[in-house]
């Protein structure tokens, strides 16, 4: 996982990427650049992320709806219920994507937010990869190993575990086991976890969250219905003991 320091860096080297190259690159810089600034804020996979449709994403209420992923050269559901989610975002994410919107020229519901900055379509992933985050992690000195749009996944779910109850994080990942965020929740609060204030370098996320939940009926459970949960984020709070605590 990043560190803030590395997070910082690494987005500077986009910059400074975007300025150093010939316009044809700068587009696909500042494009790849905008795409791993949501990917440190939301946690979304990449595929979630390269399949996601302008129709999901409300601006005004600050929050995005993951129904589809770009995987393997086709569009496919989620795996499980846990996947299809919806995660809000602070205000930098709004910038992010404000900008994205104005670089686009393709704006419909139905078109893709990260697509082909010419043709529309899905990227490639594996270029994408190869192509515009790699020489950026190189140019930022990021030199550990480090699995590009998983590590950065990685990095958003640890930096959301060090902050929030597993619930949340779990919603906010898309999950399927709790299994699999409590071990997110235990590299948070290690003996030496990493600032949990490197999570704001791209989100800020609103006081209150509400996790929806599809639950099969009692009497008919091949039927289901929906279930809303409100989620307060944990925040820290200094003047209780030594090393603070956290409250709701």
């Amino acid at each position: 996982m990043l560190t803030e320091a590395e997070i910082a860096r690494l987005l500077t080297a986009y910059r400074q990427l975007e300025g150093d190259g010939e316009e044809e690159q700068r587009e696909w810089w500042a494009l790849t650049r905008r795409i791993v600034t949501v990917a440190v804020a939301t946690g979304c996979r990449r595929g979630e992320l390269l399949g996601l449709r302008w129709g999901d994403v409300s601006m005004l209420d600050g929050r995005l709806t993951v129904r589809q992923a770009w995987v393997r050269g086709e569009m496919t559901s989620p795996k499980s219920r846990a996947g299809r989610r919806t995660i809000e975002f602070g205000e930098r994410t709004l910038d992010v994507l404000q900008e994205q919107w104005q670089a686009s020229r393709y704006r419909s519901d139905e078109s893709l937010v990260f697509c082909h900055p010419a043709l529309g379509t899905p990227l490639d992933p594996s270029k994408l990869s190869r192509s515009y985050v790699k020489p950026a992690l190189a140019k930022a000195k990021i030199a550990k190993p480090f699995r590009p749009f998983h590590g950065l996944r990685h990095t958003a779910i640890t930096y959301e575990a060090a902050l929030n109850p597993q619930a949340y994080v779990q919603m906010r990942a898309g999950h399927s086991q709790g299994s699999i965020t409590e071990r997110y929740i235990h590299a948070a609060h290690s003996p030496s976890p990493a600032p949990p204030s490197a999570a704001r370098i791209a989100s800020s996320p609103p006081f209150r969250y509400q996790v929806r939940y599809q639950v099969p009926l009692r009497r008919t459970p091949t039927k289901t219905k929906t279930v809303s949960v409100q989620v307060w984020p944990l925040r820290r709070v200094r003047g209780s003991g030594r090393r603070g605590c956290w409250r709701g």
